[in-house]
C-alpha cells in the first residue's frame, strides 16, 4: 500500500515536471525590444542671475471686434541677466563688469483660476444681434495685449529699475567670491535696456 502511494507520488511529480518542460518549450518566444542609446542633438546652456521673481494679479478691461471683456489674470515671471555674455575687463586688481540687458519672462500662472473672465459684452449699434461670447482667437489676442501692457507697466512703475539695481549688487557679491578680487559693476541702462520699446 505504501509502495503504491510512493509510486503514485513519483508519477505525479514526473508528469508535472514533463508538463512544465513542454509548456516552456512550446510557448511562444518572448518578443525582444531593441533600445538604442539616447542622443541629445543640441544643448544650449545659459547661466542666468535672477534678480527678482514676479507675481501679480492684473485686472483686464479690453475690447476687440466690438466686444468688451472684463477679466482677471494671475501672472508669474522673473527678471534675470545672462551671465555668459556680460562684458568683463580687468583693471589692475579690480574686475569691471557691465550689466547685460535684462531678460523679462512673464507668463500666465499655472494654478487654478489664473484666468477668470468676469463679464463679456457685445458693444456698438448692432450689439443686440451679436454674440457676447469671445472666440479662442479673440481671447488669445486679448492675452497678447495683456502681456505687452504688463511688461510696459514693469518698466514704468520702476520694477525693472529696481531689478537692475538688485542684479548689479548680487552680481558684484557673486563675482567677488568667484575671482577673490574687488569687482565693480556698471549699469549703462539703469531704467532698463528695453525701456524705449515700452514707451
Amino acid at each position: 500500500m505504501i509502495k503504491n502511494k510512493k509510486l503514485i507520488l513519483i508519477a505525479v511529480v514526473a508528469i508535472a515536471v514533463i508538463a512544465i518542460g513542454l509548456y516552456f518549450s512550446f510557448a511562444s518566444p518572448k518578443k525582444s525590444i531593441d533600445v538604442s542609446k539616447g542622443q541629445i542633438s543640441k544643448v544650449e546652456t545659459m547661466a542666468q542671475l535672477c534678480a527678482i521673481d514676479i507675481y501679480s494679479e492684473v485686472p483686464i478691461l479690453d475690447t476687440i471686434n466690438n466686444k468688451v471683456m472684463f477679466a482677471v489674470q494671475k501672472q508669474k515671471g522673473s527678471v534675470s541677466f545672462d551671465l555668459e555674455n556680460m562684458q568683463m575687463d580687468s583693471d589692475g586688481d579690480t574686475v569691471k563688469i557691465v550689466l547685460s540687458p535684462e531678460i523679462v519672462d512673464l507668463y500666465e500662472a499655472t494654478e487654478d483660476n489664473s484666468w477668470e473672465v468676469i463679464d463679456t459684452k457685445a458693444i456698438g449699434t448692432m450689439s443686440m444681434f451679436k454674440s457676447d461670447k469671445f472666440t479662442d482667437e479673440e481671447e488669445n489676442a486679448i492675452k497678447a495685449n495683456i502681456k505687452k501692457n504688463s511688461k510696459k507697466l514693469l518698466y514704468h512703475n520702476g520694477t525693472i529699475e529696481r531689478a537692475r539695481a538688485e542684479g548689479a549688487r548680487n552680481l558684484q557679491t557673486l563675482m567677488e567670491r568667484v575671482y577673490n578680487k574687488p569687482v565693480k559693476v556698471t549699469d549703462p541702462t539703469p531704467k532698463g535696456a528695453h525701456f524705449n520699446e515700452y514707451k
